[in-house]
């Protein structure tokens, strides 16, 4: 029988030769191919994770650069007001400080005029004094007597005595 199952089918020991290499090999490659493909799923599981990690990180990044680019006009604008409000401020204390200066200026001016007119008015008086006393003088040398000139003279040297004594 053996002899007409080998004429029915020359290929059946071929069969179970490929059958008993595929069982012996199934036998001692299985452990270590699932584990290596447990392996790989588990690390494949890891990279997928660590992409989603990454991904909501970056969407998490990208969202706050969006917040930021949407306050950035009102950060500009928020600067110009601060700037404006700097510089109006700064232009009222130049303002303040010119009128300042242009006070202190004034008072000196008035302070240098009174002064000038205070000195001319001395001036004036010391001249008019003078002039007084120059036509008095002349006055009394064309009214003035020889006798009168005595009687003076007399009357200063008893007064000058007088006193000494």
């Amino acid at each position: 029988m053996l002899t007409e199952l080998a004429f029915i089918a020359p290929e059946i020991p071929q069969l179970i030769n490929l059958l008993l290499f595929l069982g012996i090999t199934y036998y001692l490659v299985r452990k270590p191919v699932a584990q290596w493909f447990h392996e790989r799923r588990q690390r494949i599981r890891r990279e997928l994770d660590h992409a989603r990690v990454e991904r909501e990180k970056a969407q998490a990044k990208l969202r706050e650069i969006e917040a930021r680019l949407d306050r950035l006009d009102e950060e500009i604008e928020e600067l110009k007001r601060r700037a404006q409000a700097e510089a109006e401020a700064e232009e009222a204390r130049i303002q303040a400080q010119a009128r300042s200066q242009a006070e202190k200026l004034r008072a000196q001016a008035r302070r240098d005029i009174e002064s000038a007119a205070r000195a001319a008015e001395l001036e004036l008086k010391a001249f008019v004094a003078q002039q007084t006393v120059e036509l008095a003088r002349s006055l009394i040398r064309q009214q003035m007597t020889e006798q009168d000139h005595h009687r003076l003279v007399e009357a200063f040297s008893h007064r000058l005595q007088e006193v000494r004594q």
